[in-house]
């Protein structure tokens, strides 16, 4: 799959896992949308191997600037809160 950035004129190739990674990434924490994940792969591949391909995935993403990581806000009471 190919990713265009125009705010950083760029096309991106992403292989499968980054495609999966970046249809994942919906404002959720990072450990929801790795929790997505491993439910896809649904115990196929190892613990570690799965892990390292999700890591390596959102690498790509973020320093190709296709995706934000983006810190939470907690307010007062604790709850989180995406800007």
């Amino acid at each position: 799959m190919l990713a265009y950035t125009p705010h950083k004129p760029a096309i991106h190739y992403l292989n499968p896992v980054a495609w999966v990674v970046v249809e994942l990434c919906d404002g959720s924490s990072g450990s929801q949308i790795y929790a997505a994940f491993k439910e896809l792969d649904k115990g196929r591949i190892g613990e570690p191997e799965l892990k390292e391909a999700f890591e390596s995935a959102m690498d790509q993403l973020v320093d190709g600037g296709l995706v934000d990581v983006t810190r939470p806000i907690r307010p007062l009471d604790g709850r989180e809160v995406n800007p």
